[in-house]
């Protein structure tokens, strides 16, 4: 991807660079180069609207060029007041202020002061506003936000020039030289580096991000504490463990308020990390899931209906869950009174359901409604407590299968179940015994591991590939990932 940097006058940059062109130029002429998709940064002084940098940014969307800041963010700029754990982090410093207005400098998302980098970093990724004001004020409830504005580089110190700089060189470079080798797109893989149990290990991620620039989209890592730098991509995919409320599910919205497409979105996540939503969906859709009741508070003491309905042995679930986390199962009844009240201190319901017997479970990975992989997954027993596990129960055994080994009953149970969710990544967990088959759970942003997941298929990374690229080519339309 080859970067420009726009500015009003070639003066208003500190030196000369073959990476510099004025608005006029790019207005009248557009790029010099025709080799894949450009990356404009748009740093004219005046952004507002029917300025030259307005245009600039009004043109880079009509000629599909990736574009800092967008034509969406310089149309509204009324600024959202930050998420409540962030103004936290800053209500101290604020209060020992003796000014009541106080205005902080952000240049792609770095600020000079300390105290409020966050904010700075928030409203980079917020906004796309490379270089951006904001004014705080003191007022009768405390202090608030309430004027974002773009800056000319005119305005900016020689200390937040040089910030200024260091960046824009930063993003220039990771353009690459070569113009035949220029990349269409740019995508962040979201991956933790201290997770030891993310989605995808180092051999899978590596053969993904050969798979997509295959397709003409470079891919890169990146870290859960670069928020800020998500509108510097053209795409997300998600490879780290998923939940409401998690950094993952801010990144998923993020993502989806920049307009970009992500897998998985933040409604794949909301559906996926509920047992209660998705059991009330599949059981509307007529999609066979074990024996199951809800039970409330109120019906702790029912033990005895349980075990005469569902019998026994019993899952005990805390619905806000995923991947074999908050269960247990009860023996008897004794066991699972204690479940009852131990699941019910933490939650206002708990789903129990029959335990199906069978040797292993089917997990089918899914991909816009079409399968992707196949596994047996051999899992050990539940305990008899519910613990809060901070990773999924072990497997003591994968067994990749193709495809086309996979009982048609299976494959038609996990569609069924994965066409209630629409597009996007799944993995589908199911128990067959003898014909019958039923769902386990659907889980979003499953596992895709190199020589485990992706064994027996041989066109997994090009599939995940060509996904994005359709999603990114489609994006002016109304597909969602």
């Amino acid at each position: 991807m080859s970067t420009y940097v726009i500015v009003e006058e070639l003066g208003d940059w500190p030196y000369h660079a073959n990476y510099l062109l004025t608005a006029r130029t790019y207005l009248q002429h557009g790029v010099p180069t025709t080799g894949g998709r450009p990356r404009i940064i748009n740093l004219c002084r005046n952004l507002e609207h029917l300025s030259a940098g307005y245009y600039c940014s009004l043109l880079a969307q009509a000629r599909s060029h990736h574009c800092l800041p967008g034509l969406q963010a310089i149309s509204v700029l009324q600024p959202q007041q930050p998420p409540a754990k962030l103004w936290r982090k800053v209500q101290g410093w604020l209060a020992q202020q003796s000014d009541d207005r106080i205005r902080v400098r952000a240049i792609f998302g770095q600020s000079e002061q300390i105290e409020l980098a966050g904010l700075a970093r928030y409203y980079y990724g917020l906004s796309q506003l490379p270089l951006q004001e904001l004014t705080l004020k003191r007022g009768r409830h405390g202090w608030s936000v309430r004027q974002q504005q773009s800056l000319s580089p005119l305005e900016l110190s020689q200390s937040e020039k040089a910030l200024m700089l260091h960046h824009a060189q930063a993003l220039v470079g990771a353009g690459g030289d070569e113009e035949h080798a220029a990349p269409l797109y740019q995508l962040a893989i979201l991956v933790d580096p201290d997770d030891g149990r993310a989605s995808s290990d180092t051999l899978a991620l590596d053969r993904f991000i050969q798979a997509a620039a295959a397709q003409g989209i470079q891919a890169e890592r990146l870290a859960p504490s670069a928020i800020e730098r998500l509108p510097e991509y053209d795409a997300l995919w998600l490879r780290a463990e998923t939940a409401v409320g998690h950094y993952t599910f801010e990144f998923a919205r993020r993502a989806e308020q920049l307009k970009m497409p992500v897998i998985d979105s933040s409604r794949a996540i909301l559906a996926c990390s509920n047992k209660l939503y998705l059991y009330e969906l599949m059981v509307r859709s007529g999609v066979p899931m074990p024996p199951t009741m809800v039970v409330t508070r109120r019906g702790r003491h029912h033990v005895d209906e349980l075990v005469q309905r569902l019998g026994l042995p019993l899952m005990v679930k805390v619905p806000d869950g995923a991947q074999g986390r908050d269960l247990a199962m009860a023996s008897d009844e004794q066991q699972l009174a204690r479940l009852l009240d131990e699941g019910l201190g933490r939650s206002a319901l708990l789903l129990v359901q029959s335990r199906i017997p069978a040797e292993f479970d089917w997990r089918i990975g899914f991909l816009d409604g079409s399968p992707l992989f196949a596994c047996r997954r051999y899992r050990p027993e539940p305990g008899n407590r519910i613990r809060r596990r901070k990773h999924p129960l072990d497997m003591s055994r994968i067994e990749a299968l193709p495809l086309t080994e996979v009982p048609e009953r299976v494959l038609q149970t996990a569609r069924r179940a994965v066409h209630q969710l629409g597009n996007g990544l799944f993995g589908v967990d199911l128990r067959q015994q003898d014909r019958d088959c039923v769902l386990l759970e659907i889980i979003d942003n499953p596992w895709i591991r190199g020589d485990i997941e992706d064994r027996e298929a041989k066109d997994l990374y090009e599939r995940l590939a060509r996904a994005f690229r359709q999603r990114l080519e489609n994006r002016g339309q109304s597909a969602a990932g």
